[in-house]
């Protein structure tokens, strides 16, 4: 396999965020995240957004992304959705989100699960 090119319908461009809400803020922190997912069929090259909550620690937040390339990228955080999000976060996180830029590999979604 090429090591630059991801696998097709894998992203070439994926971020893993840790968020810390602010105590007692997490449930309001996913409703703005759900909210926020509903917004991304204008970002054609966000491939893949995933929440997931920390069972262990109640204010802790896992989001995964893909993008298409590069540009996708750029246009998910030039979108006006995305600054919008940027405002409503500030009042519910602890700290800032600790981003880790990833190459994706491999993506595999079981056919008969639905993706919501």
């Amino acid at each position: 396999m090429d090591e630059t090119a991801a696998p097709r319908g894998v992203g070439q461009f994926g971020a893993i965020l840790q968020m810390s809400a602010k105590p007692g803020k997490r449930d309001d922190l996913l409703q703005i995240l759900v909210n926020y997912a509903q917004t991304l069929d204008g970002e054609p090259g966000t491939l893949l957004f995933a929440v997931a909550a920390d069972p262990n620690d109640e204010d802790q937040v896992f989001l995964w992304e893909e993008f298409a390339d590069g540009a996708a990228v750029q246009a998910h955080f030039d979108h006006d959705f995305f600054r919008a999000l940027q405002l409503e976060l500030a009042d519910l996180l602890a700290e800032p989100a600790a981003a880790r830029p990833l190459v994706p590999v491999i993506r595999r979604i079981n056919p008969g699960v639905p993706a919501e």
